[in-house]
């Protein structure tokens, strides 16, 4: 019987210590991604160039072999303040610390050292492939009449491919999203100017990369460069002059999306500086795509479930 290619369980931990297996379950680790696609197979080829007599291939090896994946997941609160969402382990693996004020917020906040992993099993009916240390970026994508994502491009070390059976899951922590509409995203402002937004996305900019040498093998952090891109309606120039924030003195910005006591995401930006504003049309009406660097500071930027 052909294997179904929308058949897969996806479990995420977060690891004690780096590389450690921490032996996610279906019960309490289970993950529920969109578009998720897995290359068990990354790595470098490299030939054995020896002299020949003939044409033809000689062997080779595969060396530093690792895992990539990428996947979405819906932005949604656990639907009780003071409780990580659901998939809080992997925005743990992706340079965020996790603050949680009992029965009023969690906040992710941009760490510089001491990074999180995961550990995460990957079943494809019946062929699990298990990735440790993982690490990664992630983007936070809202866009009207849309239910927010996160999008996630994560790396791994290659540990097993084996056949396992797909592990019963339990889901009860995953909350359904809200769309994005002007019942349900009550602020979007720009350098304290509220604004209309079609779309806004949140880039936290994290450069990962595999890394082996003699006697280390892990998925590092290279650097970290947070960004940001809106699209909203232009306004009267008398009212916001957005063209002449580009490369000028940074601004803040808010958006707050969800209703209801743990629902609510707010992302917070202290300090941006515009790099670019592009006029375009949406629906005869006239908007700017914004692009902007979030700045270094004490922190860059916060994201809060309350």
């Amino acid at each position: 019987m052909a294997i179904r290619f929308e058949r897969k369980a996806v479990l995420a931990k977060i690891e004690a210590a780096y590389g450690t297996d921490p032996v996610p379950t279906g019960a309490a680790n289970a993950v529920l991604l969109k578009g998720a696609e897995i290359n068990p197979l990354q790595g470098e080829r490299v030939p054995r160039e020896l002299l020949r007599t003939g044409y033809g291939n000689l062997a080779g090896w595969l060396v530093g072999r690792h895992v990539s994946l990428t996947a979405r997941v819906e932005l949604a609160g656990s639907g009780v303040a003071g409780t990580p969402p659901a998939y809080a382990p992997l925005l743990r693996a992706c340079g965020l610390a996790e603050t949680i004020a009992a029965g009023v917020s969690v906040t992710y906040t941009r760490v510089d050292s001491g990074f999180e992993s995961n550990h995460v099993y990957f079943n494809h009916e019946g062929t699990r492939h298990i990735m440790a240390g993982v690490r990664g970026n992630a983007r936070f994508v809202f866009q009207r009449n849309r239910p927010p994502e996160i999008a996630f491009s994560l790396l791994g070390l290659w540990t097993s491919d084996t056949a396992v059976a797909l592990p019963a899951l339990t889901t009860t922590a995953w909350k359904d999203p809200l769309p994005s509409t002007k019942a349900n995203t009550p602020t979007f402002a720009i350098d304290a100017q509220s604004v209309v937004g079609s779309s806004f996305e949140l880039d936290l900019g994290m450069d990962v990369a595999y890394l082996e040498r003699i006697n280390r093998q892990e998925i590092t952090v290279r650097d970290r460069r947070p960004k940001l891109t809106a699209l909203i309606e232009e306004l009267p120039l008398a009212t916001k002059n957005f063209f002449a924030m580009a490369g000028g003195a940074p601004v803040a910005l808010d958006y707050v999306h969800g209703v209801g006591a743990g629902k609510i995401c707010t992302i917070a930006v202290g300090a941006m500086q515009v790099q670019d504003v592009q006029r375009q049309e949406e629906e005869t009406d006239t908007m700017l795509n914004i692009s902007a660097d979030i700045l270094a500071g004490d922190p860059d930027f916060s994201i809060a479930f309350t």
